[in-house]
């Protein structure tokens, strides 16, 4: 485990929260796609913790990231601003597909650098 800067230490279990939110969401609404796309509460709950991640992640320390190479942390700031910025061309289908496949990969590396595996 690496030496965390406490503010980096904060972002991150922040991270892992927000990682667990969009989990939790999957259980209550429902682990598909179609699920996902006609429900906007549903849409809504996943795009904030997203939007959150990134600006979270955003604030973290480059020598951190450096560290982390694996993780995309430049798409992942990437999302916060398609969600916050340009959200009438947000696209769901993407979105589902972030929350699919990278939030469990994204959740593990952090509890990883926590050393909360």
């Amino acid at each position: 485990m690496i030496r965390l800067a406490p503010r980096d230490e904060d972002s991150l279990v922040r991270i892992l929260e927000l990682c667990d939110r969009i989990n939790s969401a999957r259980q209550r609404y429902g682990d598909g796609l179609n699920s996902f796309l006609a429900d906007e509460d549903y849409k809504d709950v996943v795009c904030m913790n997203l939007f959150q991640i990134g600006e979270v992640s955003h604030s973290l320390n480059d020598e951190l990231k450096a560290s982390m190479s694996e993780v995309p942390w430049r798409e992942i700031y990437g999302i916060r601003n398609i969600i916050g910025h340009a959200y009438v061309i947000v696209q769901y289908e993407k979105i589902w597909a972030t929350v699919t496949e990278d939030v469990s990969a994204l959740r593990a590396l952090v509890a990883e650098t926590l050393g909360r595996e």
